[in-house]
């Protein structure tokens, strides 16, 4: 229950990315407002974005809650960005830190990937 807590409070504080739902962007920036909850259609591309002025290091994309990875990158440049689609329907979080150091505080933020429907 602490960790839960602890985990909101930094989320809340610190979340990074700013979307609106089903807009098919992600922005990753440590100085940006929390956007609440973010949610893409399952095999959407969705372009995710560093407008930080700086590196983003240790970026991970992460099934919630079994914490599969299914991105990483090492290092992020400032302006460089990527399309990815979620293949599943589910809870993802996408986190990173602005530092360098592997203990540094890193930013996450939670993705609610909704199941396709068909029209």
């Amino acid at each position: 229950m602490i960790r839960f807590a602890k985990f909101f409070i930094l989320t809340f504080f610190l979340l990074t990315a700013t979307s609106e739902a089903g807009s098919g962007s992600i922005i990753l920036n440590p100085m940006l407002k929390s956007p609440g909850q973010l949610e893409v259609y399952q095999n959407d591309y969705v372009a995710i974005s560093n407008s930080y002025n700086s590196v983003l290091y240790d970026i991970t994309v992460t099934e919630s809650p079994s914490q599969k990875r299914v991105l990483s990158i090492a290092d992020f440049q400032s302006g460089q960005s990527f399309e990815m689609s979620f293949s599943k329907a589910g809870e993802y979080d996408i986190c990173f830190s602005s530092e360098k150091n592997m203990n540094s505080l890193r930013t996450c933020l939670h993705v609610d990937v909704l199941k396709a429907k068909l029209i």
